[in-house]
C-alpha cells in the first residue's frame, strides 16, 4: 500500500506538498462544523481568534504573491479570498478539535516548548509565519493571484465597499465606460478636463496601482498625513519604497514583522476613516 504524508517519518518536501494539494480538493475541507450559531461563545471567540492570529500573517505575504490591494477591496467569492477562508477555518478548526477532542495530545505537543521562555512569543510568529508561507506556497498562490487578477469577475470585488477603486475600474471595463468621448489630441484632453473636471468619465484608475501608495497620493487632501506619527510615516515611506515588512520591522526596531502588519492594518483604517 503507497504511503501518503502522514505515514511519512519525515516531514515532506514542498514538491510532494504540492503534488498533494493538486490531488486533494482543500478548498471546502473542515475538521469541524463551523456553523457559528451551533457552537458556544468561546469556541467561537476561539475560533476568531486563531484565524485572526493566521490572517496576520497571510495578508502582507499575499500582497508579496501578487495581490494587489488589501483583502477588504475583494469580496468572499474572489477565489484568492475564498482560498484564505477557507484554510484559516481549516486550521482553526483543527486546532480546536485537537484541544476539545485530544487534549492530551495537544498537552503533549506544548511540553515540548519552553512558554517560560521571554522569545516564545518571537519564536511562535515565525514558526507561524513560516507555516502560512509554506502552506502558500505549496497551493501555489502566486499563480493563482496571476490567473484570477489577469481575469476578473464581477464577484471578485467588494462593492460594498466605500471608494473602492478596483470595483470601480472593473465596472468601468465591463461597461466600456473608462473613455465616454473621442479625443483627437492631448490639447483636446486637457481642454475636456478643464471644462469637466472630477467627472466620473474622467477619473481613471490604474489597475496596477497599489492601496499603500494611492494612499500616500491622498493623505494631503484628508489631513491623514499630519494626523500620523513620526514613526508611522517613516514606516509608510519605507513600504512604498517597496521594503519587505522584516526589513521594516528591523530598522524601526520591531521584535518581529507582525508589529509592521498590525501598524500597516492601524494605519489604513485610520485612512480610510479620514477618506
Amino acid at each position: 500500500m503507497e504511503k501518503t504524508l502522514l505515514d511519512l517519518d519525515r516531514i515532506p518536501t514542498l514538491d510532494e506538498l504540492r503534488t498533494f494539494f493538486r490531488e486533494n480538493d482543500f478548498s471546502s475541507a473542515a475538521y469541524i462544523d463551523l456553523d457559528y450559531d451551533k457552537l458556544d461563545g468561546d469556541a467561537v471567540e476561539f475560533l476568531e481568534h486563531a484565524k485572526s492570529l493566521m490572517d496576520e500573517h497571510w495578508e502582507p505575504l499575499s500582497r508579496e504573491m501578487g495581490l494587489k490591494s488589501a483583502s477588504s477591496y475583494y469580496g468572499k467569492d474572489n477565489p484568492l479570498i475564498a482560498l484564505r477562508d477557507n484554510m484559516e477555518n481549516l486550521a482553526a478548526g483543527g486546532v480546536l478539535k485537537l484541544l476539545e477532542e485530544h487534549p492530551e495530545r495537544a498537552a503533549e505537543i506544548l511540553s515540548q516548548f519552553d512558554l517560560d521562555n521571554p522569545d516564545m512569543d518571537r519564536k511562535a510568529d515565525d514558526l507561524l509565519h513560516s507555516a502560512v508561507e509554506t502552506l502558500m506556497q505549496v497551493t501555489d498562490y502566486k499563480t493563482m493571484a496571476e490567473v484570477v487578477q489577469a481575469e476578473p469577475a464581477n464577484e471578485d470585488f467588494n462593492h460594498r465597499r466605500p471608494q473602492n477603486f478596483r470595483a470601480q475600474d472593473f465596472d468601468r471595463k465591463w461597461n466600456h465606460t473608462r473613455a465616454k468621448m473621442e479625443v483627437a489630441s492631448l490639447d483636446e484632453l486637457q481642454d475636456a478636463v478643464s471644462e469637466d473636471e472630477g467627472s466620473a468619465a474622467l477619473q481613471i484608475p490604474d489597475p496596477q496601482v497599489d492601496v499603500e501608495a494611492e494612499a500616500s497620493t491622498s493623505v494631503m487632501q484628508k489631513n491623514f498625513w499630519s494626523s500620523i506619527s513620526e514613526e508611522d510615516r517613516r514606516l509608510l515611506q519605507m513600504r512604498m519604497q517597496g521594503l519587505t515588512q522584516k526589513e521594516i520591522a528591523q530598522r524601526l526596531g520591531y521584535q518581529t514583522h507582525s508589529a509592521v502588519a498590525k501598524r500597516l492594518q492601524k494605519l489604513k483604517t485610520l485612512f480610510e476613516q479620514c477618506a
